[in-house]
């Protein structure tokens, strides 16, 4: 949690010409503004985001190239050509890798994985690495979640005799890869209406393309077990839950908690997770421990778990991930201790606009973990690098104020390689060049960011009391699950809280526990992580933004507030 001061910015009220639209839940004002807030504005549509009717089968021919991709896949299949999966040390990659491989499979494909490793090849593919492709007698690579930006090494396979089809959802310029075939909805020319997929989800939309081609006529599975995987790498790769993302993220999750494939079951058990599993799960406990395997050792180790079939075997790659991600969060705040004592940032001053920070002592799986925590801390676009034999390889975070990869572009002169999006992006340079892209990037994001309000923004649903937080709201907040990137979970606002008690509690005494009065007598636990430094400003009644949730302690449910910020009633 930041230090810095927040900005509270409640949204608009809903107007009275969409609470009469909203039909049945004319009667339910706080539900009426949150639908409202997501440009949900009648009944029927209302309806439709509570249900999950929006399709998640939208034509996966809608996608320029598909049918390029299809025609050469079944050629190489039938033709008995060998065919590499390249995919991405992440848990988008890993999970789109197994998707393509289970589909692949389907057909009686003879299909390899690879997944470069961070710390020896880094992202991407690499030409390097097509050599040994050619002397393996590779004809065809299907790249997923990676490859737009791999012109050289494209142009490289071609004069080596393989093709290649990139499946990728990163940002994508009209200086593309000459590759066989290039399906990314953010392709200029590609009409397909949903851009929010990711890696995983254009991998399912290549499998679902194959099964319309040709229905599987060996090993078949259903497709719906497949939506497990696109939960995991949508969620954990932060993909925008609406329209298709939101849907088959809905399914993944109800099928993982029907009946989880093997490989998740037995994380879940190493992370003693018990109850149901949400977005929450993902993106705390499974993502890390996946992401953990790239990061800290062997990407292969957690592919080799998403497409395991041996109970033995799972159980035991699951504990090799649980021990990578133990010690992923020890050396990650040793280098966050680090690197905030590297940028000496002052609170109290507008500048520095960007915090840019390189060290041979960094740990090259981490930067990227290292740069997110200074870039929420400090509201600052960040940038961490790890400096190896004459290289530096870094991680870039931002803030919605400030697009990092159109910022990059300005200083692509400067580097190896680099690519991205808006809000995160990775690069390498020659070290020698770090000190004249510091010089550079510096004078872009002041020219960019100077005069602007720094500061970290709570964008608020609702202006509630006590008496609005009833088991019946935290019951129909349901409606808006899954929640993640782009369908945020709905923050409330209560002024004029009454505070029964106050304590800081955790080891360190970083959190805060309260018990509030809701105005009718009835006591509502608070808690807020990372907020324990407010107690003292704290007086009998305070504001405070939060989310309702259902708290689980010793099989007791109860609601709670988790707390997002607060200060003295009236600040």
């Amino acid at each position: 949690m930041s230090n810095l001061d927040r900005k509270w910015i409640l949204h608009d009220e809903c107007p009275e010409g969409v609470r009469n639209k909203l039909g049945r839940w004319r009667d339910e004002t706080v539900l009426q503004q949150l639908f409202w807030n997501r440009n949900i504005n009648n009944e029927a549509d209302a309806m439709k985001f509570v249900l999950h009717q929006i399709s998640h089968d939208t034509d996966p021919y809608l996608l320029i190239d598909m049918t390029k991709a299809v025609e050469r896949i079944f050629d190489a299949i039938d033709n008995k050509e060998l065919i590499v999966i390249y995919g991405d040390y992440d848990v988008d990659g890993v999970t789109a890798t197994t998707v393509l491989k289970e589909g692949l499979d389907m057909y009686g494909a003879d299909s390899l994985m690879f997944i470069p490793d961070r710390n020896r090849e880094g992202y991407g593919i690499h030409s390097h690495v097509i050599k040994q492709f050619v002397e393996q007698g590779v004809k065809l690579i299907v790249s997923v979640d990676c490859g737009v930006t791999a012109i050289d090494e494209v142009d490289f396979a071609n004069k080596s005799g393989i093709d290649t089809i990139i499946t990728d959802h990163h940002q994508i310029s009209d200086d593309m890869p000459q590759a066989y075939a290039i399906i990314n909805p953010n392709r200029s020319d590609c009409n397909y209406p949903d851009k929010n997929l990711v890696g995983v989800g254009l991998a399912y939309k290549l499998v679902e393309a194959l099964v319309i081609k040709r229905t599987p006529y060996k090993n078949n599975v259903e497709l719906d077990d497949l939506l497990q995987l696109v939960a995991l790498g949508t969620v954990a790769d932060l993909g925008v839950l609406r329209g298709e993302n939101r849907v088959m993220v809905n399914n993944g999750l109800k099928n993982i908690n029907k009946k989880p494939r093997l490989g998740i079951k037995t994380l879940l058990e190493s992370a003693y997770k018990k109850g149901d599993v949400s977005t929450d799960t993902i993106g705390f406990q499974l993502g890390p421990r996946i992401n953990a395997a790239g990061r800290m050792g062997d990407p292969s180790v957690a592919l080799n778990l998403m497409i395991s079939d041996n109970e033995s075997e799972a159980v035991t790659i699951s504990q090799v991930l649980e021990k990578y991600n133990r010690d992923r969060q020890k050396i990650t705040r040793e280098m966050t201790k680090q690197a905030v004592d590297l940028c000496k940032f002052d609170t109290g001053k507008q500048e520095p606009y960007v915090l840019l920070i390189e060290s041979p002592e960094f740990h090259k799986g981490l930067v990227g973990l290292i740069a997110s925590r200074l870039c929420e801390y400090y509201y600052r676009p960040t940038i961490i690098g790890h400096r190896v034999d004459g290289f530096i390889t870094a991680s870039a975070r931002s803030i919605k104020e400030f697009n990092i990869i159109e910022s990059l572009e300005q200083c692509s002169h400067l580097f190896e390689r680099y690519g991205g999006h808006p809000l995160a992006a990775g690069l390498t340079m020659s070290e020698s060049k770090w000190a004249s892209f510091v010089s550079l990037f510096e004078e872009i994001a002041k020219k960019q960011l100077e005069g602007l309000d720094l500061r970290p923004v709570l964008h608020i649903d609702c202006e509630v009391n006590g008496l609005d937080l009833t088991s019946r709201l935290t019951k129909q907040l349901e409606f808006f699950e899954p929640i993640g990137n782009g369908n945020n979970r709905p923050l409330f606002v209560w002024y004029g809280a009454n505070v029964v008690t106050k304590k800081q509690v955790g080891q360190d005494k970083s959190h805060i526990k309260l018990m509030l009065d809701d105005g009718a007598g009835v006591i509502l636990d608070a808690i807020g992580f990372g907020l324990g430094y407010k107690i003292d400003d704290l007086g009998s009644t305070i504001d405070l933004v939060f989310s309702l949730e259902i708290n689980e302690w010793n099989g007791k449910k109860s609601r709670q507030l988790n707390l997002q910020d607060l200060r003295p009633h009236g600040v």
